[in-house]
């Protein structure tokens, strides 16, 4: 977790972008705790 700038709530820090592999096993792994979409 980090802090994007000062008075932000925290956010997942991703610096891997790069690997394809480690971005689907993070997705495939906070997929489940993921919100609905609202409906408009």
């Amino acid at each position: 977790m980090a802090l994007p700038y000062e008075g932000a709530k925290e956010m997942l820090l991703v610096d891997n972008v790069d690997s394809r592999s480690f971005l689907e096993m993070l997705l495939t792994a906070m997929y489940d705790e993921l919100p609905f979409s609202k409906k408009k």
